[in-house]
């Protein structure tokens, strides 16, 4: 699976979901340094539950229904995810594709962004609580809503955003309007997948450029910004002196401590900047 270049992969792509159920399952299988793939799990997932969840969350997200609000769709993907497992292993990932998959062209960002109402903020929020990602407090995603006890008020979503923006990259792509992505994030994978090279292959080529650039913020959140910091230079002396050996040695050390080094918001930028290569310039537009 997964063995062909990216260009070839593009062939199968027919429409939105096509195209966020293989960039979600082609994210998992490369066997990315520190992360789950078919060779390598974690106590409370394994790669079987990320490929199930790509295909339960891939009608969701890909929705053409313009009616169909992304707070809506982010619980809702949410929420399928968790018939298959009860580990969050794509909240990120939801995060990122679902605004992206409600537009055609980068400019439209800015726009589809303002448009978010408390709807969308508490919706956002329940699925944040429900999906009980790893290492986020109570008040990580703003010091004015509390993600146990969201039932209370409106929530502005876009605010809670600007306020995480400085440590969740994640939260960083809503407060800039994707610049961060489009910029960075987009180039750098798309530059690995034009390489004639297996897909998979490009992908772990590509996590390992990003992390020597960007501290990941999961591995901030849980471990400290000293233990970041030291994966980002890990991560730059790998790509130094690539070899099996390097690559082995850093991906032991990502492994330790209870695997609380993933570097989780990595992974879940990679999905989503392959959704934005893989999806079709031709797939049935957003309608009412």
């Amino acid at each position: 699976m997964f063995n062909e270049t990216f260009s070839k992969l593009k062939t199968r792509i027919r429409s939105r979901a096509d195209a966020i159920r293989i960039s979600c399952e082609l994210e998992a299988t490369a066997p990315k340094l520190g992360n789950v793939h078919p060779a390598a799990s974690f106590a409370d997932c394994s790669y079987d539950d990320f490929v199930a969840a790509a295909g339960k969350i891939a009608p969701v997200l890909g929705s053409p229904n313009a009616d169909y609000q992304l707070g809506q769709r982010v619980l809702d993907a949410v929420a399928v995810t968790k018939f298959v497992t009860k580990a969050n292993v794509n909240l990120g990932i939801i995060l990122l594709i679902a605004p992206l998959a409600m537009i055609d062209s980068s400019d439209q960002i800015p726009s589809m962004l303002d448009s978010l109402t408390s709807d969308d903020g508490q919706n956002v929020f329940e699925a944040i609580r429900l999906a009980s990602p790893g290492g986020m407090k109570r008040k990580d995603v703003s010091a004015d809503v509390d993600v146990e006890s969201i039932a209370m008020g409106p929530i502005d979503l876009m605010a809670a955003m600007n306020h995480a923006a400085s440590r969740d990259r994640i939260a960083l792509q809503y407060a800039t309007g994707f610049t961060d992505f489009f910029q960075e994030v987009v180039g750098t994978v798309d530059d690995a997948m034009s390489r004639s090279i297996p897909a998979t292959v490009a992908v772990v080529d590509a996590q390992l450029r990003l992390m020597a650039t960007s501290v990941d913020t999961l591995i901030a959140r849980k471990c400290g910004d000293d233990v970041a910091a030291e994966a980002m230079s890990r991560a730059a002396k790998c790509l130094q002196h690539d070899s099996p050996s390097a690559r082995n040695e850093f991906d032991a050390w990502l492994r330790e401590d209870g695997n609380r080094r993933n570097p989780g918001t990595t992974a879940d930028m990679i999905a989503a900047s392959l959704y934005w290569l893989l999806r079709p310039s031709d797939a049935a537009p957003i309608r009412k």
